[in-house]
């Protein structure tokens, strides 16, 4: 897990500094974005689980975007919360960064309905390949470790 947890690390670094370098990418990096991160490598997620979490969070942004540029008060924010723990109920799969992507539009300015949506895709899309990269390494990794004791071992037996 030590690997997952470095190249998530390394990813996050990534997107803070392309999000800080270039102002069309500021909406790619978010708080919530190392919550998600956490949340996919401290479980073993099949394919259609992350793609789930990923289009959950993809339409309750989408979601929140809307319901503030419909109208950015209390109500909104009411509806979006409540708009959210239903989709989270729907799709079976308890990922509480979901809810807080959600309310993003609530305290940061976005520029258009669609921009926080396809952001929170491009993200967590490049979550999940890193996510996908750390395991090979770690296959990797481990298939090394199980060689190297198998050498060590015919070697003291020709010894």
């Amino acid at each position: 897990m030590w690997i997952r947890s470095i190249v998530i690390a390394l990813f996050l670094l990534a997107a803070y500094w392309l999000s800080s370098r270039f102002g069309a990418l500021r909406l790619c990096f978010y708080p919530t974005l190392g919550a998600f991160g956490y949340f996919m490598i401290s479980r073993s997620l099949s394919g259609k689980d992350a793609a789930t979490i990923v289009a959950g969070a993809v339409t309750a942004s989408a979601a929140g975007s809307a319901l503030h540029a419909w109208s950015p008060g209390p109500a909104a924010f009411l509806a979006t919360c409540l708009l959210t723990m239903g989709l989270i109920r729907l799709i079976r799969i308890h990922a509480a960064p979901i809810m807080a992507v959600s309310l993003i539009p609530f305290f940061t300015p976005i520029p258009a309905v669609w921009t926080l949506p396809v952001c929170v895709l491009g993200s967590l899309c490049g979550l999940i390949v890193a996510l996908a990269a750390a395991q090979a390494l770690e296959s990797a990794w481990t298939s090394l470790r199980a060689k190297a004791k198998r050498d060590v071992v015919y070697v003291a037996e020709v010894e």
